[in-house]
C-alpha cells in the first residue's frame, strides 16, 4: 500500500506479527535441527555400561557406618553424565536422593553416613539401585527402573547398576 504522497505505508502492526511469525517458526526449527546435529556429534546420546567398583555379597549396615559407593564405566564416557538413586525390594521402587559427584572420566561416587542417606527407610534387605547415563535421560517412573533391572546390559542412554545392602535397627 501507498501513502497519498507515494511513500509505501508501512504494514500494520496485526500483519508485522504475522510476517515475523511466519520468519521465527522456520528459525527456531532450524536452530533446534543444529543443536540436535551438534549434540549428536559432541555428545553421543549412549553410554557404555557402568559397573560397581568392588561390589558383591550383600553389605551389613548398621546406623552409625558409613556407606560408599564407586561406581565407574566399563568405557571412555564423553559428554555429560548424571545419577538417580532407587531402592528397591521386590517390585517396591522408593525414590532415594543420596549426594553424589562425577568424576571427570563419568564415574560416579556416593558417600554419607547409613543414618543420613537411609533416613526413614525401613530395616531389611534392599537393592540400592543407581541409574547412570545422560541427564535428561534418567527414569523417573518405578516401571522404567523394574524394566531395567531385569534387562541386559547394552548401549542405552542410561543404565542401571544396583548393590544388595542389609539395613540393621
Amino acid at each position: 500500500m501507498t501513502t497519498a504522497s507515494g511513500a509505501p505505508q508501512p504494514p500494520s502492526p496485526r500483519r508485522r506479527a504475522r510476517i515475523v511469525a511466519l520468519l521465527l517458526v522456520p528459525a527456531a526449527a532450524l536452530v533446534a535441527a543444529a543443536m540436535l546435529f551438534a549434540r549428536m556429534r559432541l555428545e553421543p546420546p549412549t553410554v557404555p555400561p557402568y559397573e560397581i567398583a568392588d561390589g558383591g555379597g550383600v553389605a551389613v549396615l548398621h546406623p552409625g557406618d558409613r556407606f560408599e559407593l564407586f561406581i565407574e564405566p566399563t568405557a571412555q564416557v564423553e559428554g555429560a553424565v548424571a545419577a538417580r538413586g532407587f531402592l528397591l525390594r521386590g517390585d517396591e521402587v522408593r525414590p532415594w536422593d543420596p549426594p553424589y559427584t562425577v568424576d571427570r572420566d563419568g564415574s560416579v561416587r556416593i558417600g554419607g553416613t547409613v543414618r543420613e542417606l537411609f533416613a526413614g527407610v525401613p530395616p531389611g534387605e534392599w537393592d540400592v539401585a543407581i541409574a547412570v547415563g545422560r541427564p535428561e535421560t534418567l527414569p523417573t517412573s518405578p516401571r522404567d527402573v523394574l524394566r531395567a533391572r531385569d534387562a541386559g546390559a547394552s548401549e542405552a542412554a542410561w543404565h542401571l547398576v544396583r548393590e544388595r545392602v542389609r539395613l540393621e535397627a
